[in-house]
């Protein structure tokens, strides 16, 4: 065989033109498996069963070396694999020519078999790639006339493609994007501001036999047009304690990304013992540097790293000093343990204690304190501003109710009084002490020691109606020798020899609730006082 396929090869190269025979083209499908016929040679060669020997002629390319001779069958068989796309698309030879070389006794005849590669519909389309990310910049005021290319999706067999672009719901992107199918191109039909959507995620869809997709990610760049804001929410920095430094972290945000959110802090008013970090925001108070001045807000200055221009905003955070006081309460007739007090009330003349208010900066007592107290009894107290003496607020009403019922000899009160102190040079200094105070009463003992008696009237007392006032544990009120006069601003009371008082003028508890009165006792060519509180009071009759 391989003496006559070089006898062929000799002879082909001298042979005269006129013993190359042409055959009628024939056509097969591409990937047919190997072995599989092609076609019956003695139907296409001329008395092939007659012939010495016959074959291929061998390829002069190793890519058309495709068929193979079947001798026992006389047939042209699939020698290799037969690939439409390579062989016709990228390497152009959609039809293979086959020689075969035939010989008889005195001659060799060539007969060319043109073979038709048909392509068959054996690729997938597809993409060839995964995701596509566009950018766009935010509120680009020349979004009109910008588009962006998108993908082109392959299908080895040359079939035609169409497209579809969807949202990642499946919607379609209406408002937002046009999608030019022909040109591939995203068009945006509006300006996108990134704080209110930064992301955009698409589906694009290339549709024949089967369908391919790919991930199309629309990232709105950032602009900085957003400055810094302090969060209102947090403007004090409450300085609690001196004896370690004080860090308030300031909250600023930028809703911006990257260089344009990053931020920069800077005092614009410096105070004596605050700093800040250039780049946490972090405001540290060190007591041991602090002078005291009347200055109580610091203002802060926020500049992000934006371009081209930098934005800044300003913070204004409110000082508050809560230790810088100390507050002590001090008595000779209270038990005091820390917070909480106890007083056995005998005599309403006197002070219940008075406060100690000290301050630690200067190591002395507070000279610029100005003091208020707030109790959980409305206007139980009175406070001295300029002893800082405490004592009963001989006009509160509960005290009065209390007071007036001599049928509980002993009473006693809970409540609580808050004391706060500012410095009145600089109101962000302030310290608070809260105490809880039970007070104790004896009226007896009040009716013994106190110059004050209360007494406790109706509204509807007649006129010229006498309230007898003899009470047998008042020195000044048990002895009826004595001679009393009467002092009445009013002029609503008179005084009888017998101690009654006398009604004038009718009571209205809606004008007037409580009258103060003093009686002078006179004794010896000498008088004493003695006063009087009386509280009005109303019947009321319950009716079903």
């Amino acid at each position: 065989m391989l003496f006559i396929i070089y006898l062929i090869f000799l002879f082909v190269s001298s042979i005269d033109l006129q013993t190359i025979k042409h055959l009628h083209e024939i056509s097969i499908q591409e990937e047919l498996p190997i072995g599989s016929m092609v076609t019956s040679l003695t139907d296409k060669v001329p008395n092939l069963d007659q012939s010495i020997e016959y074959d291929l002629v061998t390829p002069l390319s190793t890519d058309l070396d495709l068929f193979s001779v079947d001798h026992k069958q006389h047939s042209l068989i699939i020698k290799n694999r037969i690939d439409y796309e390579y062989l016709c698309l990228k390497k152009k030879h959609c039809i293979i020519s086959v020689s075969i070389a035939v010989s008889n006794e005195d001659t060799i005849d060539v007969y060319i078999l043109p073979i038709r590669i048909l392509n068959i519909n054996d690729n997938i389309i597809k993409f060839h790639v995964n995701r596509t990310v566009i950018e766009i910049e935010e509120n680009d005021e020349n979004w009109s006339k910008k588009s962006y290319p998108l993908p082109k999706a392959y299908d080895d067999d040359g079939d035609l493609i169409t497209y579809s672009i969807y949202l990642q719901n499946w919607n379609t992107p209406d408002g937002l994007f046009d999608f030019d199918e022909i040109n591939l191109l995203l068009k945006p039909l509006k300006k996108f501001d990134r704080e209110e959507q930064n992301i955009y995620l698409l589906r694009l869809i290339a549709h024949n036999q089967n369908d391919a997709s790919t991930d199309i990610i629309v990232l709105i760049k950032d602009l900085n047009d957003n400055p810094p804001k302090c969060q209102q929410n947090h403007t004090i920095f409450l300085i609690t304690n001196i004896s370690i430094p004080s860090i308030y972290s300031l909250n600023v945000t930028d809703i911006d990304e990257g260089d344009n959110a990053k931020l920069e802090y800077r005092l614009v008013n410096p105070l004596s013992g605050f700093s800040i970090d250039r780049y946490n925001g972090q405001i540290k108070f060190d007591y041991k540097k602090w002078i005291n001045s009347n200055q109580s807000v610091l203002i802060i200055n926020a500049t992000d790293h934006g371009k081209p221009l930098r934005l800044s905003t300003q913070c204004f955070i409110e000082i508050k000093f809560t230790s810088l006081f100390s507050i002590d309460f001090k008595s000779n007739n209270s038990v005091i343990n820390q917070t909480n007090i106890s007083i056995e009330i005998e005599n309403l003349n006197n002070p219940l204690g008075y406060f100690l208010l000290y301050d630690k900066q200067e190591n002395k007592l507070c000279t610029n304190c100005l003091i208020h107290i707030n109790s959980s009894i409305k206007d139980f107290f009175y406070l001295n501003y300029l002893t800082y003496d405490l004592y009963l607020n001989l006009n509160s009403i509960v005290l009065m109710k209390m007071l007036t019922n001599y049928y509980i000899n002993k009473e006693n009160i809970s409540l609580t009084i808050q004391i706060d102190i500012t410095d009145s040079k600089n109101p962000s200094i302030k310290s608070t002490k809260n105490y809880s105070v039970e007070l104790y009463f004896n009226k007896i003992n009040i009716l013994i020691h106190s110059n004050i008696f209360f007494l406790k009237i109706h509204e509807n007392i007649l006129l010229n109606d006498k309230i007898p006032i003899f009470n047998r544990y008042h020195h000044c009120l048990n002895n009826q020798s004595n001679e009393l006069i009467l002092s009445d601003s009013t002029h609503t009371f008179e005084i009888e020899r017998n101690f009654h008082l006398v009604l004038k003028k009718y009571l209205n508890v809606k004008q007037q609730k409580i009258y103060h009165l003093t009686l002078q006792q006179k004794e010896n060519n000498s008088t004493k006082n003695v006063s009087l509180s009386f509280q009005i009071v109303t019947n009321f009759i319950l009716v079903d």
